[in-house]
């Protein structure tokens, strides 16, 4: 039996080179369908994780709690629009809260900052101590922003490396003097580069100073617009996010029927977020792909029907001869399994080249598996068999006496 199979094969392959163009052809779209479901996959699966990760070098765990929408005295606001929060309501929730790390107050203000070289608009952003351990900001050069500059108002500063180079040209900051709204900053230490968030902000383009700096000194307020805090654990910041809200109605006064006046955010639900819309688009990628792969398979059965009809006389000798409608059936199913196989091989290297070329112009790492791989090829084999069902059938239903007198 499996000499039988190895014949058919032998067949199917001689029936191949005699039509190289044909063949060729024919498995054209099977190769593109296999390729594109691997570099589709590959390429959103690879940009998903990219997303994580930016998302994830954000901060460690991270919670962001912000104003909310307000209610007070039956005037309603929108986010933003009154600041509820304190810094006090940072102090509580690091201490009250079991399942939080560290929690910092911020406020952020676009600022033209001048230097003895040049003058730059940078986001400068208010800070209590913590932020850079929450932000897993490390200090290249320098220190960072301890609890004695935030307590006695000292007006010292954080720089990023875009503001170090269009401040200062890129030299070692530490030490020189950067004034923002008439207010002489030092620079104490320069940030590490952090590179764009998911939003495409450039992180680096920064000044960080102890939030009182940035309230009184620059702004003229008090209340900060947002706490950043950061849970022990990945599996604490739900936790987290509970004891926060609680925490925060209670010290806000809020009552049973009324709505929060601040808003809590996690990166693990921009994660989800990432991840489902990266799901939606792979599965849309897919289904193309999918079609492609229907469209040769069409072509296969179409070739296949053609080779029925130009070998109809041949059939007829094989079936005087002896030859059963199974061992006719059987060979027209190989010869399409055949070229639907080869084109998946063809594809699978196509793909694999193609997601390294994709992901490398974009600048992220192809997420390949063997699954995958194994998968697309599998369904290029089963479109194979589908569609050499037909023509199969075909050619073994012919009449052998019609067949031999066809010309």
């Amino acid at each position: 039996m499996f000499a039988l199979w190895i014949e058919c094969l032998k067949m199917a392959l001689r029936e191949l080179r005699r039509h190289k163009t044909r063949s060729l052809l024919t498995t054209l779209g099977i190769i593109m369908g296999v390729g594109a479901v691997i570099m589709t996959v590959s390429v959103t699966q690879g940009a998903k994780g990219n997303l994580e990760q930016d998302i994830k070098k954000q901060g460690r765990n991270m919670i962001i709690i912000k104003t909310g929408s307000s209610n007070r005295a039956g005037l309603r606001g929108g986010a933003g629009t009154l600041t509820s929060l304190t810094v006090a309501d940072a102090e509580a929730i690091e201490k009250e809260c079991s399942a939080v790390a560290q929690a910092c107050a911020l406020h952020q203000f676009p600022v033209q900052a001048v230097t003895e070289f040049s003058n730059w608009r940078v986001p400068l952003t208010g800070v209590t101590q913590g932020y850079t351990d929450i932000r897993i900001w490390p200090v290249e050069i320098g220190r960072t922003i301890e609890p004695r500059d935030v307590a006695l108002s000292a007006k010292v500063c954080l720089i990023g490396q875009t503001a170090n180079r269009e401040l200062f040209a890129g030299q070692d900051p530490v030490g020189r003097t950067i004034r923002v709204a008439g207010v002489p900053l030092k620079v104490i230490g320069l940030l590490s580069a952090k590179g764009f968030n998911p939003l495409g902000t450039d992180e680096d383009n920064t000044l960080v100073v102890p939030l009182n700096v940035l309230l009184r000194q620059v702004m003229g307020q008090e209340r900060p617009a947002g706490i950043l805090a950061s849970a022990k654990s990945d599996e604490l910041v739900e936790i987290a996010v509970e004891q926060i809200k609680s925490l925060l109605r209670q010290r806000h006064r809020l009552g049973i029927a009324e709505e929060d006046d601040f808003e809590v955010t996690t990166l693990k639900e921009k994660i989800e977020l990432a991840n489902a819309l990266s799901n939606v688009m792979t599965l849309l990628m897919c289904c193309i792909a999918g079609v492609s792969l229907l469209v040769g398979g069409i072509g296969i059965m179409n070739i296949m029907l053609v080779a029925v009809s130009e070998r109809t006389r041949e059939i007829g000798i094989r079936m005087a001869i002896g030859a059963s409608q199974r061992a006719i059936n059987r060979q027209f199913l190989i010869e399409a399994c055949t070229i639907s196989t080869a084109g998946g091989v063809v594809g699978v290297a196509f793909g694999v080249f193609g997601s390294f070329a994709m992901s490398s112009a974009l600048g992220w790492e192809p997420s390949l598996s063997l699954e995958m791989i194994l998968l697309a090829f599998a369904f290029s084999a089963g479109v194979g068999i589908l569609f050499g069902i037909l023509p199969a059938r075909r050619a073994a239903s012919l009449n052998p006496i019609e067949a031999l007198r066809h010309d």
